[in-house]
């Protein structure tokens, strides 16, 4: 048996190849769609409503704890520990209370912010740069280490964080 060669066909059809850029626009919409969504989720971490977001201590509280660990060191002679911790509370609470940058700043760049800011009161702003240049002459030259004087730098810093504590929001009926 003899075989037959195969036809020849004439109708040639072309298949064209896969678009090598087949995978932007499913990508260029899902880009867009995570940027919207991370977009919500930080305007949300902004005004503080996660759902999983631990509750807010306020900075008056956290403040008073911080000074009541302060005062430790105060019972134990630790002075210059004590101006140290004692200081830093309080820069910790005017810059959570009153949204001053108070902790990276030196007490003279601090009082220039504060005097250019309406949230402090002229007597505040006296007493904190009184407090703060007594912390700082304890802090670097260990001068007026004396116990009625520390006290007297623990009192002050209780009294302005009492003082200047947010007042709560009656709740509405």
């Amino acid at each position: 048996m003899k075989e037959t060669p195969p036809e020849i066909v004439d109708d040639f059809t072309l298949v064209s190849p896969p678009d090598p850029y087949a995978w932007v626009w499913p990508a260029a919409i899902a880009l867009v769609v995570l940027l919207f969504i991370g977009l919500i989720v930080w305007r949300m971490y902004r005004k503080r409503k996660l759902p999983f977001q631990a509750p807010v201590v306020p900075p008056e509280v956290s403040a008073r704890e911080g000074l009541a660990a302060s005062r430790r060191l105060l019972e134990q002679g630790l002075y210059q520990e004590f101006v140290v911790g004692v200081s830093r509370v309080l820069r910790i609470y005017i810059e959570d209370r009153f949204a001053l940058r108070a902790p990276h700043l030196s007490t003279e760049e601090f009082l220039y912010e504060a005097e250019r800011s309406e949230r402090l009161t002229p007597d505040w702003q006296k007493g904190l740069g009184d407090f703060l240049f007594q912390c700082d002459r304890v802090k670097f030259a260990l001068a007026n280490t004396e116990q009625p004087r520390m006290e007297a730098l623990y009192d002050t810093a209780e009294r302005f964080i009492v003082q200047t504590a947010a007042q709560p929001q009656p709740a509405a009926a």
